[in-house]
């Protein structure tokens, strides 16, 4: 029986990677689901649909056929499978009949995740022969959950790096597969740390793959305790001068994409920074802090930060 996959993502850059790196390995993927809530043609009552590239022709009278604008990005995952002619489905409803109607009719080997946004009940992880594999961006068991890259951040984590590890009922819970270091440089952005833990996951993937065509299950149970962190609110903008500046600095550049305010309550006042301009080790004030004009100076643990203050649109 031939080995092929079904492949469930977001249409985000981190699923894109992973799903060329499965496309250059030459793996036979027999479709690609993308959760469906910016999806155009996807309504609340859609359970799963196929989508169809920009300008297909199509019967005005098929109520399957969901025509796509060409709004979305020169690189994306739907582009990517209309080049390469796997057939793309958009997903609202998980738990719908209709899905396991035609997970089953696709009869994959192996379902592969990568920044999918539901979790899988237990009856479609069954319906591949060799269950599913995700993708995840960090060393479980730590960082569980949907934002673990933001969490390794705002932690200051020093060893960060990609699982690939097989599936069960609960998020990010199921044996390793396998796994790989993963380190971030100081004051890499959101986007780049995405796209290095894409890579790196999808060669870590597809080594996995390998083994498993060739009749190798790598499985190791995951070790006891771990973390699981959930969507970040508000208050985990807090930062504070206990941290170290380079702690706070590479937090700083990494979310500032979350477009939030940093929040920083020295000596009984509370100061908003927008973004971080540089850190040092080497230098030191005699005072808690210094502003000058929009620029922000903060004496951290150890070392000194600048940010800029934080001016909202008015």
């Amino acid at each position: 029986m031939a080995f092929s996959v079904v492949f469930m993502g977001s249409d985000c850059e981190y699923t894109r990677i992973v799903l060329e790196s499965l496309i250059a390995a030459r793996i036979k993927i027999t479709a690609v689901w993308l959760a469906g809530q910016n999806l155009p043609g996807l309504s609340e009552d859609t359970t799963i649909k196929p989508l169809l590239p920009p300008n297909a022709d199509i019967a005005e009278n098929d109520p399957n056929s969901l025509p796509l604008t060409s709004t979305f990005a020169s690189e994306s995952v739907l582009k990517l499978t209309w080049e390469h002619g796997i057939p793309l489905y958009g997903i609202k409803r998980i738990k719908a009949v209709e899905t396991m109607r035609i997970l089953k009719s696709l009869a994959p080997t192996l379902g592969v995740v990568a920044c999918f946004p539901r979790l899988i009940t237990e009856a479609l992880l069954a319906v591949p022969r060799l269950g599913f594999l995700n993708v995840h961006p960090s060393l479980l068991p730590e960082y569980r959950g949907p934002a673990p890259l933001f969490w390794q951040l705002r932690a200051g984590e020093q060893r960060t790096g990609v699982t690939v590890h097989w599936m069960d009922a609960q998020f990010d819970t199921g044996a390793i597969a396998a796994q790989r270091l993963v380190p971030l440089s100081d004051g890499i952005s959101e986007h780049d740390a995405t796209r290095l833990m894409a890579h790196a996951g999808g060669r870590v993937l597809v080594d996995v793959l390998h083994h498993v065509i060739g009749g190798e299950m790598p499985y190791r149970k995951q070790p006891p305790g771990g973390s699981y962190q959930p969507w970040p609110h508000a208050e985990d903008f807090i930062i504070s001068a206990d941290w170290a500046a380079r702690r706070i600095f590479n937090f700083m550049r990494a979310t500032v994409v979350w477009g939030h305010p940093y929040i920083l309550d020295l000596e009984g006042q509370r100061w908003l920074l927008s973004d971080a301009l540089s850190w040092s080790n080497y230098t030191t004030l005699e005072t808690p802090y210094e502003i000058n004009g929009d620029i922000f100076t903060l004496r951290c643990s150890p070392g000194t930060l600048q940010a800029r203050l934080y001016q909202p649109n008015t």
